[in-house]
């Protein structure tokens, strides 16, 4: 592939079902990944991505897998948002407790900062990745972005912006691609924009215990700068039974720690808006932490870097777009020229 953008290709038929499976699990090591229970001999994998400016764009064929991301992973340095949309194909599984059902056309909205699994059938699909800083601050902090799946409008036109994409891209250089970037920014934005409709309608069909949990988080949203902001505030105040509350959030880690992930995910979206001056003392008081020493510790064990380590560098990744792929492109190359290359990559980037 010999163009203007870093490109990589894994190909089962290449490196044979051992070999391309061991390469797939070497290049996402943010993830547990296992074949659910198939045969390694019926593990097929076809798959191209791009780095596009700041963004991976890719597609391919896969076989069955199962994706996990665990809550002992989460602050590891991965922290992006993916997005994977089917093309052939069901993906099921479950975000932060919230159940995820996708089919042909849908496209499923990921937080890697959040545990999440995912099992799939063959399938054959895109996938977008995207820094955190990409997207607008209200879409980083809706706690319903993950997990989604959208299939409104909005995703058919993501979908054929993204068709048109994968056939341009082994012919883009990089001038274009930072302009097709920001187009690609805008349409997935677009496209987002249908979360909050989507939580409305879903509210009046769901269970009695997700439409609690989603009536609950609207309430912790509005909430989140209140020093009071408790599970028994939250009982009084919803006419709750304290037991129904920790019952629904208990697939998230309880109502406790999903309080305190959703004030440190909005403090993460406001280290990065342009507009946003505030000291991390102050940050730490307006989202309800007893002190900046708490919440830095808090930011730390979430997000593997403090407050002001994330702000001076624009992000909290340690392992930016970049990083990752370079990963992904020596993970996929043949044993003699990865290894070549890990060594000059360093154990850091391997």
């Amino acid at each position: 592939m010999n163009n203007g953008l870093k490109a990589l290709r894994l190909s089962s038929d290449e490196l044979g079902a051992q070999g391309a499976f061991a390469a797939w699990q070497a290049s996402l090591p943010q993830f547990s990944t296992d074949l659910n229970g198939a045969a390694m001999a019926d593990f097929r994998v076809e798959q191209t991505a791009w780095l596009m400016d700041s963004l991976i764009v890719g597609s391919g064929l896969l076989a069955p897998i199962r994706v996990v991301r665990t809550l002992s992973q989460i602050g590891d340095g991965y922290s992006q948002f993916q997005f994977i949309q089917s093309i052939r194909g069901r993906w099921t599984g479950d975000a932060d407790g919230r159940a995820i059902e996708a089919e042909e056309g849908d496209t499923i909205c990921f937080d890697t900062a959040r545990p999440f699994q995912v099992v799939n059938t063959f399938s054959n699909h895109r996938f977008l990745v995207v820094p955190r800083d990409k997207l607008p601050h209200a879409l980083v902090s809706n706690p319903a972005l993950h997990g989604t799946v959208l299939r409104s409008a909005g995703n058919f036109v993501l979908a054929a912006h993204l068709d048109a994409l994968m056939r341009c891209l082994p012919a883009l250089h990089e001038e274009e691609a930072a302009r097709l970037t920001r187009g690609t920014l805008a349409i997935l934005t677009a496209a987002l924009g249908e979360i909050d409709d989507q939580r409305l309608s879903k509210a009046e069909t769901q269970p009695a215990q997700p439409a609690l949990r989603l009536r609950v988080e609207r309430y912790i949203e509005h909430n989140l700068a209140s020093p009071e902001l408790t599970p028994e505030a939250i009982s009084r105040d919803l006419g709750i039974a304290r037991s129904s509350l920790y019952r629904a959030f208990s697939p998230l880690g309880g109502i406790s720690s999903f309080i305190q992930l959703r004030r440190l995910d909005t403090a993460c979206a406001l280290l990065f808006h342009p507009e946003e001056h505030r000291s991390v003392r102050e940050l730490a008081e307006t989202l309800g932490f007893e002190n900046s020493a708490t919440f830095s510790k808090a930011f730390r064990r979430r997000f593997g870097c403090s407050p002001r380590e994330a702000r001076g560098r624009g992000t909290t990744q340690s392992r930016d777009t970049k990083a990752m792929f370079e990963r992904w492109q020596v993970a996929t190359q043949p044993p003699q020229q990865a290894a070549q290359d890990r060594s000059l990559v360093g154990a850091e980037s391997v």
